[in-house]
């Protein structure tokens, strides 16, 4: 019987210490190789020659390949992987259920070099999840020859989603989101994504229980380049995670616990089913995009004797910073005007102070934020308490 409270009420024993950033390089995947007797294959390397691994788990008939880290600035799937694999040594009734009737293929990391700079796309600028048809990058290749040998009747394809996305209609923000992807123009459905949804279904069924409203259905808009899509079109169900955003949880150490407990219960249901109801996939409500991170609200904007009254909208863009080598999260303006119809993680009423800035008295946008309104500063893209 699989209990996602349970799991989650146990997930301290089996969380992976040491990995609390968001940011994850090759370095840090390294050391998480040095702490554990996991065997691991070499299966290729990126285009700057750094190793790409390949860890397997269970001796089951049915196979399973999950990856992640295509886009190299998300990361919450591979430490949800970490956690896991270290589920996988506890001899739990689920545990033995789930190895004894799959071999599970795990690719962490499948994009080192983007994730040494907190990139999207590899070193040479190619976006991996849209590079299914030109192939030329050097790291769809080796997904591609992984699949093709694999024999696999499931694929998982872990990603990151921005801050944005709200669940729905709702003020609830999209801890997690879930994807059958299509695999054409007028998106039907084919036996092949009755199954990528029954296994989201079964998902979102045990989500429900510990994340009630937090979890979102991703546009199933058919793009005819990425490898979600081409996978589906090529016969194999493709579940598409998409971790997003928990309330303060900006290193998105509560969003990794739920995406390995919605990887745990997608692997459990892949074992113990052969038929997936998929008929409440459509229930699980569209992701909307109502959130910013902060909305400074009552914004007085002055200019002699002219002056016009906005609300102020902020992002957090996590940027590589090469001299100290680390990522820094930097606060850009990104909307400006009447903001009314979205949602801020943080809101602040600036109870009409007047705008600010050392250069100018007018905010503009795709700005990194330095200005003052009343008691609230920004300085270089960080908040000065």
């Amino acid at each position: 019987m699989f209990d996602i409270q349970l799991l989650e009420k146990k997930y301290s024993t089996f969380r992976q210490e040491g990995f609390d950033e968001k940011w994850l390089n090759y370095d840090g995947l390294l050391r998480y190789f040095s702490t554990k007797n996991t065997e691991k294959e070499q299966i290729g390397t990126s285009f700057l020659g750094n190793s790409i691994y390949k860890l397997s788990f269970g001796t089951g008939e049915k196979r399973i390949l999950i990856w992640s880290q295509m886009h190299g600035n998300e990361s919450s799937g591979t430490r949800a992987m970490f956690d896991v694999i270290n589920f996988f040594e506890q001899n739990s009734e689920i545990t033995q259920n789930i190895l004894s009737q799959l071999t599970i293929d795990f690719i962490p990391m499948l994009n080192p070099d983007g994730a040494n700079v907190n990139t999207r796309r590899n070193a040479i600028g190619i976006d991996i999840n849209r590079d299914f048809l030109a192939k030329e990058s050097t790291e769809i290749h080796i997904l591609l020859k992984q699949v093709e040998k694999g024999n696999y009747i499931t694929l998982f394809n872990l990603h990151d989603q921005r801050t944005i996305f709200n669940v729905g209609t709702t003020e609830e923000p999209a801890t997690l989101s879930f994807l059958a992807p299509s695999y054409n123009l007028e998106e039907d459905v084919n036996d092949v994504r009755e199954k990528t949804m029954g296994i989201i279904q079964a998902i979102n069924t045990d989500l429900q229980k510990v994340i009630p409203g937090k979890v979102g259905r991703y546009t199933s808009e058919f793009y005819p380049m990425s490898t979600g899509d081409n996978f589906t079109k090529m016969g194999y169900p493709c579940v598409l995670f998409e971790a997003g955003h928990y309330p303060n949880d900006y290193q998105r150490n509560e969003t990794r616990k739920y995406n390995a407990l919605a990887i745990i219960s997608g692997l459990f249901s892949v074992a113990t089913q052969n038929e997936f109801a998929f008929d409440d996939y459509l229930s699980i409500p569209q992701n909307g995009q109502r959130f910013l991170d902060v909305i400074l609200h009552n914004v007085q904007i002055q200019n002699g004797d002219k002056s016009s009254h906005v609300d102020l909208g902020i992002y957090f863009e996590d940027i590589y910073n090469n001299k100290s080598n680390k990522v820094e999260q930097i606060a850009k303006i990104i909307e400006i005007g009447d903001l009314r119809k979205f949602v801020g993680h943080l809101e602040l009423d600036a109870n009409n102070q007047i705008y600010k800035a050392e250069n100018s008295f007018y905010p503009t946008l795709n700005q990194i934020a330095t200005f003052e309104v009343g008691s609230i500063k920004l300085i270089n893209g960080q908040i000065i308490n």
